[in-house]
């Protein structure tokens, strides 16, 4: 085969440019390997963190060049980008040499050293940089969250007790794991943790914000202190909805079995905000004050000083009967009063005004295809008592059993085989190899035979200008009479003198050939060695102009 193939190429034959040729060929062939090469490994590697992690780029470098492990730096962002097969390695190695992502720096800038001559303003802001560092480092220990940044504008305290410096407030930045979000529990702890470690910040004044720019304390937050804000109409709605559903589904999943039956809960809210205050009195009154006074007596009362005998009444003669004395008072007062309940009522933000449920059993279930009207009847009892169900509020439940439709289970998309990544890596190197392959068979092949083609004449044309300089040469012999002697010596004098490389005419037609033989020579000529035309048309002038002047003499 490869006989064959060599004798149906034509042979390649060199000149004296084959050094030249020979150097062209290898550094193309070079140049496409390196550029090869370095396309090759531009694939394949991949950022060894995220952008957004806060890692120490100097010891990862140190660690990935004692390890040997090759790395990139990305040059648009600063990533490291280490080669797939190495990535698991190099994290394996990183965490072994106990390189973390930096954590904002809580109090440990307290434990520097002050430099001499350092000033108030200075310790303070030392305080307030550890202290929004601690805050964010008690942020980070939330599971959703992946890193904090906390900032606080702190007032200083006046000695003053009426003073018109603003309140502290603090902002908090938040940068959430991917899939994850924040409750509004969660985020309400978060504005209680920073209000809570500072003196005299109140929660009103913390805002919380992630990586989007969503405010999340706005959620939160009122104007009473911070309490928690009455939920729009479509988040209670959902919340009640998913309530109702887990209840309902809790109960169904151990009785008909998983993906056997479909829940449906459809809920009207009332957001009114009511405050209420009541007064009631009781049934029976009270006694709540009584003063009573009776006095009753006659003339015999005390007189002068206490404790002496004027006190004693003196002694009377009997002159008869005395006269009567009647002293009497009589003072009554009594308040009654009744009891008295003052209640003052504040009722949820919303109300739930109705409820409706509906639920589809699968009837080709094995649990559900035997049971009877009072076996379902029984089940929509239980399931009413799990959802809530009011009647009185005008709920309702309602069950029924229908077959379902076979859904077909889920498969994989199969790829076709032209689509495999094996596939698709072979083809790439199989495209490269036909490309390269093409460029030396279409670009370099021609380049070369076209530096190394020598010159070709017909052979025909070769004897038959052979021919005609030859008679033509006879023909003029014995036109030259006297010049022979001095033609020879230009002969002999040609033959020892060194030919240059122009002079070597051998393949060329003499000078008095015909024109027509001059031409397709030159045609030859000038495909072939191009820096030999103009020293060839400029012998033929020349030695038509000689051949000129000696006819002109000899006509003379």
């Amino acid at each position: 085969m490869l006989d064959k193939l060599k004798q149906k190429l034509p042979p390649i034959k060199w000149d004296k440019n084959k050094n030249t040729i020979l150097m062209g060929i290898a550094a193309t062939v070079i140049s496409g390997a390196i550029i090869f090469s370095l396309w090759r490994s531009s694939q394949g590697y991949t950022a060894l963190f995220g952008s957004q992690e806060h890692i120490p780029i100097a010891q990862v470098v140190e660690v990935l060049g004692g390890e040997s492990i090759p790395y990139r730096v990305n040059p648009d962002n600063g990533q490291i980008l280490v080669s797939e097969s190495q990535l698991g390695k190099a994290r394996m190695t990183l965490a072994a040499k106990g390189i973390t992502a930096v954590l904002p720096v809580g109090y440990e800038l307290m434990d520097k050293e002050a430099m001499l001559g350092s000033s108030q303003f200075m310790q303070n802001v030392r305080y307030k940089r550890s202290l929004e560092g601690e805050l964010a480092q008690s942020v980070m220990a939330l599971d959703a969250v992946e890193y904090a940044r906390v900032h606080l504008g702190m007032t200083e305290a006046s000695s003053f007790a009426i003073s018109n410096k603003p309140d502290s407030s603090a902002s908090v930045i938040l940068r959430l794991k991917y899939g994850h979000r924040l409750t509004e529990e969660q985020v309400g702890a978060i504005v209680q943790l920073v209000s809570g470690s500072l003196p005299g910040m109140k929660a009103a004044n913390v805002r919380v914000i992630n990586q989007n720019g969503d405010l999340l304390s706005e959620a939160y937050q009122t104007g009473n202190n911070g309490l928690s804000m009455v939920k729009t109409g479509p988040e209670l709605a959902h919340k009640l909805q998913m309530a109702a559903e887990k209840n309902i589904a809790n109960l169904l999943n151990s009785i008909v079995g998983l993906n056997n039956y479909r829940i449906s809960v459809a809920t009207q809210v009332d957001l009114s905000h009511i405050e209420e205050t009541s007064e009631r009195y009781g049934t029976d009154p009270h006694t709540i004050d009584e003063n009573v006074s009776q006095e009753s007596g006659n003339d015999d009362s005390a007189t002068g000083i206490p404790g002496t005998l004027s006190n004693e009444p003196a002694a009377q003669a009997d002159t008869g009967p005395p006269a009567a004395a009647v002293i009497s008072r009589n003072q009554s007062q009594r308040k009654f009063a009744y009891d008295r309940d003052i209640r003052h009522v504040r009722h949820p933000s919303y109300k739930l005004e109705k409820m409706t449920v509906a639920i589809v059993l699968n009837k080709s279930a094995p649990a559900v295809e035997q049971w009877t009207t009072q076996q379902l009847d029984e089940l929509k009892q239980l399931a009413e008592d799990a959802a809530g169900i009011d009647l009185k509020r005008g709920d309702s439940l309602t069950m029924n059993m229908i077959a379902f439709t076979e859904q077909a289970e889920y498969q994989e998309p199969i790829l076709p085989w032209w689509q495999e990544p094996s596939i698709l890596r072979w083809a790439e190197m199989i495209g490269i190899g036909l490309l390269t392959l093409l460029f030396l068979w279409f670009g370099i092949r021609p380049l070369v035979q076209r530096l190394t083609r020598e010159e070709k004449f017909p052979v025909e044309a070769v004897a038959a200008s052979d021919q005609r300089t030859a008679q033509e040469e006879k023909e003029a012999e014995p036109q030259l009479g006297e010049f022979d002697t001095e033609a020879t010596d230009e002969k002999v004098l040609a033959k020892a003198l060194p030919k240059s490389p122009f002079q070597e005419e051998e393949n060329l037609p003499s000078p008095s050939s015909g024109l027509e033989t001059k031409i397709n020579h030159m045609q030859m000529l000038a495909y072939s060695e191009t820096d030999r035309v103009a020293e060839v048309i400029k012998q033929w002038i020349n030695s038509n102009e000689r051949s000129n002047t000696e006819s002109n003499e000899q006509t003379s």
